[in-house]
């Protein structure tokens, strides 16, 4: 569905582009507001970042940013990072979207010392603390050796499970909001800030090198890293480190914790902290494998057990990898590229059926519609009982108009799951293309008794309705998918419809612009506002409503047939004629068009040829009425 613009702030319970319903409030800072929302195609709930429109100064900013923000996508999956799912521009605002992780943030954790982390004696604290800062040291190894340096670590851009499972969040979003072209807005030491010439950083854990605005490697990582353990046992987040990590460290090795329960750093630790805050970046360690490592053998000795952690391998999820970065470019709208990754999995396995299926949806993104048949054929091979491969299956045949195939394809899904409001309403779909408008609304019912917020299910149910001239209940049905929906312009575009066929004219007007406002090159809407105002007899706007709507489509008969009929109203004759001409090269069998040809050629006092454009409207349709 096409993207209409969106208010800046989103609501607990509002529907986004009917794809997503957002569920919470998680957050809010200087770059925008983290909401939870559940992701109907996916049936997953995820953690939106939505950026404030204002973070963007720049004229290419926004393309910028989003270019740089996939390079998080390309991460893939990985135990210890937030899987970013795809990028999406929503009211031309770019929003990421990323998985959804239930714990909380570590620098919540450390800050509230009743949460699990501080739990225990000090044995088992220091456990904790090791644990975390292991798990962060792999997963900035796996960024670093895809060439990824994070340029933003610290204790708020690390999200935890409940379980306490460390995932690190925001990769890429560094460089990323510094092309945007983002102003600073915070003075605080422990905020992201964005520093001209330098780029995006946060001073209380910036490298000597990052403060200075040189070129990053891993290595500022690494000084960044070590910040962020010293806040573990420390018990609080840095406010004014930076380079001056290195005497924090010292000082902290004589003062202690700011709680006395909380363990003391063990000297292999501190040993360890001490070269990550050398001042050259060479003499530090080589990388976040090797610091794990070292940070293994110490749990070992301290905690009293071996470490329980297995280290991530990679190579076996290289095809999981492609399948999920494929399925982030398809969302990122890139079926192209999708598709390349899809047929790359299933060279390395051809009996994956999720690539197959997603296959299938890259292609008919493409409109290769009888190879994307082909594909989900092969997905139902390998699981026939998959009703959502049926239901893709279902809407491919419905693209290339095979309504009834569509409909039987529709109606396995259904019977392996009852339960999918879509599929339930492509049944209707399937069924109003055939004209079985009752069925449809039978099916529409169902849908909405599953999921009566789906906006989309109303409006059909409300296209349904109107083809049984139910109006004033086709209007219902649209003013409901309008509160679910309200800046969805297809819908007011249909309750304009209803709304003209009630002789409701000015407040079918109303609905046609505000759907031109929402989506300016709605062609139908431009027509359909042209019928109104040719209603109302005001001639000369129905024609210029009608002119629009042919720049959007030039090749639409029936525009081109109701300026002829609007030009014959003022009496341009001639030009009434040869819009009538325009609209039967374009469609010889288009009946109406064939009389009102005939009736301007009545008015041009041409009797013959008159007759020969009724006879002609005549043999295509007998019963036509006469006007």
């Amino acid at each position: 569905m096409e993207a209409f613009p969106m208010p800046d702030d989103w609501q607990v319970g509002q529907i986004i582009n009917n794809r997503y319903e957002v569920r919470d409030l998680l957050g809010e800072g200087g770059m925008g507001k983290v909401y939870k929302v559940y992701c109907r195609d996916w049936r997953r709930d995820m953690a939106v970042k939505r950026l404030r429109p204002s973070i963007f100064t720049r004229v290419l900013g926004k393309e910028e940013f989003v270019r740089e923000a996939e390079t998080w996508v390309k991460l893939g999956k990985h135990p210890h990072i937030v899987s970013c799912h795809f990028v999406e521009t929503i009211a031309s605002v770019p929003s990421i979207f990323v998985e959804y992780v239930d714990g909380g943030g570590l620098a919540d954790w450390i800050e509230r010392k009743e949460s699990l982390l501080y739990r225990g004696d000090p044995t088992v604290i220091l456990g904790r603390i090791l644990d975390l800062a292991i798990q962060l040291a792999w997963g900035l190894d796996h960024a670093h050796t895809q060439g990824l340096v994070h340029q933003d670590i610290k204790p708020a851009n690390v999200l935890l499970t409940q379980e306490g499972t460390a995932r690190i969040t925001d990769f890429g979003l560094a460089q990323a909001r510094f092309l945007g072209g983002e102003v600073n807005l915070s003075r605080r030491a422990d905020a992201s800030v964005v520093v001209e010439g330098v780029g995006m950083m946060t001073p209380a854990y910036a490298s000597p090198e990052q403060a200075e605005g040189k070129r990053l490697k891993s290595s500022s990582d690494l000084w960044s890293w070590a910040v962020s353990v010293l806040d573990l046992f420390v018990g609080t987040i840095a406010r004014g480190y930076g380079p001056a990590s290195a005497d924090a460290l010292e000082e902290y090795l004589k003062e202690g914790p700011i709680e006395p329960s909380l363990p003391l750093m063990p000297p292999e630790v501190a040993t360890l902290l001490r070269q990550c805050f050398q001042p050259n970046p060479v003499a530090r360690p080589a990388n976040m494998r090797e610091v794990a490592a070292t940070l293994q053998v110490c749990y070992a000795e301290r905690v009293g057990v071996p470490y329980p952690r297995a280290v991530f391998e990679q190579t076996p999820t290289v095809i999981g990898d492609l399948v999920n970065q494929a399925t982030s470019l398809l969302a990122l709208g890139k079926p192209e590229e999708a598709l390349a990754a899809y047929e790359e999995a299933l060279r390395l396995n051809p009996n994956l059926t999720a690539a197959w299926s997603n296959k299938g949806l890259a292609l008919r993104d493409l409109r290769r519609y009888e190879e994307a048949l082909a594909a989900y054929k092969e997905a139902l091979r390998l699981n026939p009982q998959d009703a959502t491969i049926w239901m893709n299956k279902g809407l491919t045949l419905y693209d290339l108009r095979r309504y009834e195939e569509a409909l039987e394809v529709f109606e396995q899904a259904l019977r392996l799951d009852p339960q999918l409001a879509r599929t339930w309403m492509n049944k209707g779909d399937a069924l109003c293309e055939l004209q079985r408008y009752k069925e449809a609304l039978v099916a529409y019912e169902r849908a909405l008794r599953l999921d009566p917020q789906d906006a989309l299910i109303w409006m059909n149910k409300g296209v349904a309705l109107y083809e049984l001239q139910r109006y004033e209940e086709a209007l219902a049905a649209y003013e409901e998918a309008l509160r679910l929906d309200p800046l969805y312009a297809l819908i007011w575009m249909n309750k304009g419809l209803a709304l003209r066929d009630l002789k409701q004219y000015e407040e079918a007007l109303a609905a046609y612009k505000e759907a031109l406002r929402l989506n300016p090159n709605l062609t139908d809407a431009w027509m359909n506002k042209g019928n109104v105002l040719y209603d109302l007899q005001w001639y000369e706007e129905a024609l210029a409503a009608y002119e629009q709507a042919l720049r959007l489509d030039p090749q639409d008969a029936p525009i081109w047939m109701n300026k002829g009929n609007t030009l014959r109203q003022i009496q341009r004759y001639k030009e009434a004629l040869a819009a009538h001409e325009q609209a039967l090269r374009l469609d010889p069998n288009l009946t109406a068009a064939w009389r009102n040809k005939g009736n301007v050629l009545h008015d041009l006092k041409r009797a013959e040829e008159a007759l020969a454009a009724y006879e002609q409207a005549l043999r295509l349709d007998s019963n036509l009425p006469a006007v």
